[in-house]
């Protein structure tokens, strides 16, 4: 490590000049007084320099003035209600028979990969429905879908973003969420996820073998350029109205993103990489981050709501681990909004695969099974089954049990359903006020009328709901789950009278035909939304 810190050393100071750039020094500006709100024009925590980010990829822990700013970084978002101050107002849309509505959507953008796709989506744009004609439509019926897909999308005053980056250079170092806010004229919220370091963690390895440090060009060495580098991933909140507050919460860890990553580096560098990515499907790539799962709950000022606000709850969940801890993180971030009186939309990536997301290796899948009572269980109860054919159908049926519905039931030995709990946890939640998350699925306020657990707010198909997610090779319905979803808290009670309810969720949608509308899809989620009555009218 001695050639690490020659190098820090030589290159440090000119490295952190280079990373001051406009806005990378913590900001904070607010509105003069006013008899209305407060609101924060600009506020966001200062960066780190390359160098401390060098650092923080090869020490943990760092040093502790480093380890200070990270925190700040990992518990202070980034706010900016430049859009309300410079004129912005909500579009407001009507819906045919509810009246104005909020439009929420929700969208894991996979980074914003897509990014420049994803704005013209996002804004209803006619040059995407263009593109998209140009790329051919399998039917008229799919050309309409579309039609209809990019209209709603363009009339969404309230965006959630899980997966967005902020200086990558897999997205050419763009600040994604103020790049789509400024293009949607919206006011935002950015929540750090995680500092991303494998490359920076991969590149002092690779310094151990060079010569003399100074000789070389940073950019040669980590393979990212050292005055645009950020390293940030995180969630978004996008809004036409007004941001009166914004935080995030950590959630609990159910997955060590640094030392657990380092730690899979070295096992597959003294392993025989190609078995356990043939037998077990074990993903060699590895993700060396700081940080850790977690949501951003914003506040914001919506005047038909009964108490002013609107509060904006948006959860990435873990996927490296296994489902109970998915439980034990959404059971946490419900605990930290449990006060609220206010109207609730949580909407974001729940990762509900019902699977053991852990990372894999040949041991770890041999000693899973000798170890599991339900294996040799069900491998007794077997014996007993006058059927030899059971083992082959016994996980596709199971599959397909919970692709249609990852809320099914769950027979914890014979038909599993490991997200069920998660869901459970989220439908007997009471907040204070005596309110809950609507599950009713209602007919009559589902989109194509279709009933059941959630339909009101998410969209189910002829069975069980429509996918969201999907691999980029699939195998016919394998390969495709239900990630995304969104979970209304109505003021309490359904007060009688005629009309739509006021704040509860109506016609929930998934956006499948619109996110492969240009050919390759934009991302490997597809965006939800959700409309709310503003009215009775």
């Amino acid at each position: 490590m001695n050639r690490l810190s020659q190098w820090i050393a030589t290159w440090g100071g000119v490295l952190c000049l280079a990373v001051s750039v406009a806005g990378a020094n913590a900001t904070s500006e607010t509105t003069p007084s006013t008899p209305e709100n407060h609101l924060v024009r600009v506020e966001h925590p200062a960066t780190l320099s390359f160098s401390d980010l060098v650092t923080l990829s090869s020490q943990n822990p760092a040093p502790a003035d480093i380890e200070n700013h990270l925190s700040k970084i990992l518990t202070k978002p980034f706010v900016s209600n430049e859009a309300t101050l410079l004129g912005a107002k909500p579009v407001r849309p009507q819906s045919p028979g509810l009246g104005v509505i909020i439009r929420a959507v929700e969208w894991n953008i996979n980074h914003g990969l897509n990014a420049s796709e994803i704005k013209l989506a996002l804004s209803g744009s006619k040059q995407f429905e263009e593109e998209a004609r140009a790329h051919g439509f399998a039917s008229a019926k799919e050309a309409a879908r579309v039609r209809d897909q990019l209209e709603a999308l363009g009339t969404a005053d309230l965006v959630i973003l899980n997966e967005v980056d902020l200086g990558m250079n897999r997205t050419h170092y763009r600040d994604i969420t103020r790049e789509l806010a400024k293009a949607l004229d919206m006011n935002y919220a950015f929540g750090v996820e995680f500092v991303e370091l494998n490359r920076l963690y991969l590149g002092v390895k690779k310094m151990d073998s060079v010569a003399t440090a100074q000789e070389h060009d940073p950019s040669e060495v980590f393979g990212v350029n050292p005055k645009l580098y950020r390293g940030l991933d995180g969630n978004a909140v996008l809004s036409r109205y007004p941001i009166r507050s914004a935080q995030i919460v950590r959630l609990p860890q159910c997955y060590d993103w640094y030392g657990g990553e380092i730690g899979q580096i070295s096992d597959l560098e003294r392993a025989k990489r190609w078995s356990a990515e043939r037998i077990f499907e074990e993903r060699v790539h590895r993700q060396v981050r700081r940080g850790g799962r977690m949501a951003l709950i914003v506040n914001l000022a919506v005047p038909e709501s009964p108490t002013g606000t609107l509060t904006v709850v948006a959860p990435h969940l873990e996927n490296y681990c296994l489902p109970r801890c998915r439980q034990e993180q959404i059971r946490f971030l419900l605990k930290q909004i449990a006060s609220s009186t206010n109207p609730v939309v949580l909407g974001g990536d729940l990762n509900t695969t019902g699977e053991d997301g852990t990372p894999t290796s040949i041991r770890h899948e041999i000693l899973k099974r000798i170890r599991s009572y339900k294996f040799w269980a069900k491998e007794a109860a077997l014996w007993f089954i006058p059927f030899p054919f059971y083992s082959v159908i016994d996980y596709p049926v199971n599959y397909m049990k919970n692709y249609h519905d990852p809320t099914a039931l769950n027979m914890r030995l014979f038909a599993p359903n490991r997200s069920k709990p998660l869901f459970r946890e989220a439908d007997a939640f009471r907040f204070d006020d005596g309110g809950s998350f609507d599950f009713t699925g209602r007919p009559g306020r589902s989109l194509h009328r279709k009933g059941r657990t959630l339909a009101n707010s998410n969209e189910r198909g002829w069975k069980g709901f429509v996918t969201t997610f999907s691999f980029r090779r699939t195998l016919l319905l394998f390969g495709r789950f239900k990630l995304d979803w969104f979970f209304v808290k109505p003021p309490p009670g359904d007060p009688a009278g005629g009309g739509p309810v006021p704040f509860s969720p109506y016609r929930g949608r998934a956006m499948q035909e619109l996110n492969t509308a240009l050919g390759e899809r934009m991302s490997d989620h597809c965006p939800i939304s959700v409309d709310l009555p503003l009215t009775r009218e």
